[in-house]
């Protein structure tokens, strides 16, 4: 039997990294459906909370005080969930699986 020349799989497998700004609260990535977001860095101006929904509610995902956040593991945002933030100017390197 002939091997397929696409025998690896697809799924999964992440985007080439962007970065995404936001100046004051609000959507940083907005949600798209089916996808999970990868956060790998953040920036922050001032302290800031992230979570998957305006104003800090829903699911908090990491509390960023003000300067870099070179994270030691990535954070993984639940599926279909956007990223947003509660307060100053962020920078954010993630990818998408």
């Amino acid at each position: 039997m002939a091997r397929s020349t696409n025998s690896q799989p697809t799924q999964g497998v992440p985007s080439p990294s962007k970065t995404a700004n936001k100046s004051g609260a609000g959507a940083v990535v907005a949600a798209s459906s089916g996808d999970t977001i990868i956060i790998t860095d953040i920036l922050a101006s001032a302290a800031t909370t992230l979570s998957t929904s305006a104003g800090g509610a829903d699911t908090i995902i990491a509390y960023a005080p003000a300067g870099v956040t070179n994270l030691n593991q990535a954070i993984a945002v639940p599926t279909s969930s956007g990223v947003y933030s509660s307060a100053g100017n962020v920078t954010m390197n993630y990818y998408i699986i």
